[in-house]
């Protein structure tokens, strides 16, 4: 008896839900395209987004915008209004990051077309590695430069010769979008296996008194930079996670952890570490807004499902970020 009360009240409820409030007009799938506007911190609107270029806006600041994402019947169409960016590099740096698998709802191709645009993204990334070891080579350890000065002027004081390997001065880097050469701090990235991957440039002012003011921002990536970190110290058990350089420069000041700068949220949501015992615990130094913190919670959930230790720490005040903290509560 019980079975056939139940069994009405099933039909009776079956039957509200097909009225208002209840009424479903299909279950809206999240596509490829949304979630790579979603996963690059973008808007969606309608069947196309709007999010930073994983490659030459690697950031992921809120105010870039240079990637058009479109969903095509299925197909995930990208385009790069900033830089032009080629299409295949911005979907080899999505699967980098584990945004996307395979190769995306890209158009179908030959073998043969396949193979070539394979070859031509190896000869690019050659090119591309040795550009970045010759600025690399070329600049020199901050100490009585303007990089020093910059940093200073935020806070930041450290034996600046120790990291020689990792952060340099150069006093007229080249400048894509202007065609100028400026004074630039550069760091060097280093994946999972410590190899050398790329470079993070910030433009400065010629006084050194703040980042240049350039289109597009003063701070440009340059590599395969997917997974990859900054990394202020040897490899330890005990690791630090920032999103900015100066805030994981400033964490190192504060206590000697070894700091690895992940340069935005959506390189903090793809950082890959290496297999323990490095960064068996992982502090993560939350800037501390939206963004921020949700791509702290998100990456302490990936790396405690590797089985790592992981812990969240963020400034007091809305809007802050530990350099703010380390300069007294100050903002810029």
């Amino acid at each position: 008896m019980r079975s056939c009360n139940l069994s009405s009240k099933l039909k009776a409820l079956s039957a509200d839900m097909s009225k208002p409030p209840f009424r479903f007009s299909g279950v809206r799938k999240m596509t490829e395209a949304r979630n790579v506007v979603q996963a690059l911190g973008g808007e969606w609107k309608g069947n196309t987004g709007l999010a930073p270029c994983p490659i030459c806006q690697s950031e992921g600041r809120r105010d870039q915008r240079g990637l058009s994402v479109k969903d095509s019947g299925g197909r995930t169409l990208l385009t790069c209004h900033k830089s032009g960016c080629p299409a295949p590099d911005i979907f080899t740096e999505l699967r980098g990051r584990g945004i996307v698998q395979g190769n995306g709802h890209s158009i179908q191709r030959s073998p043969a077309d396949i193979q070539r645009e394979k070859a031509e993204r190896r000869k690019k990334r050659e090119r591309t590695w040795a550009y970045c070891y010759d600025l690399f080579s070329h600049a020199v350890p901050i100490t009585g430069t303007l990089a020093e000065v910059y940093l200073e002027g935020r806070g930041i004081k450290a034996q600046w010769h120790k990291m020689r390997h990792t952060l340099r001065y150069h006093p007229a880097l080249p400048h894509t979008g202007t065609k100028q050469k400026l004074p630039a701090m550069i760091a060097r990235l280093r994946g999972p296996d410590g190899r050398a991957t790329g470079l993070h440039r910030t433009y400065l002012k010629p006084d050194g008194s703040g980042k240049a003011d350039l289109p597009g921002g003063a701070k440009l990536m340059l590599g395969s930079c997917g997974g990859s970190a900054v990394r202020f110290g040897p490899d330890r058990p005990v690791i630090a996670l920032a999103e900015g350089i100066e805030t994981a420069l400033s964490i190192g000041v504060a206590s000697r952890l070894t700091v690895w700068a992940t340069l935005s949220t959506s390189g903090m949501k793809g950082l890959i570490l290496p297999p323990p015992p490095v960064a068996e615990v992982v502090v993560i130094a939350a800037d501390h807004d939206s963004a921020g913190l949700l791509a702290a919670e998100e990456t302490a959930l990936r790396l405690e499902a590797e089985g790592r230790a992981v812990s969240i720490i963020t400034p007091q005040a809305e809007g802050m970020d530990f350099n703010d903290v380390l300069r007294g509560g100050a903002h810029g």
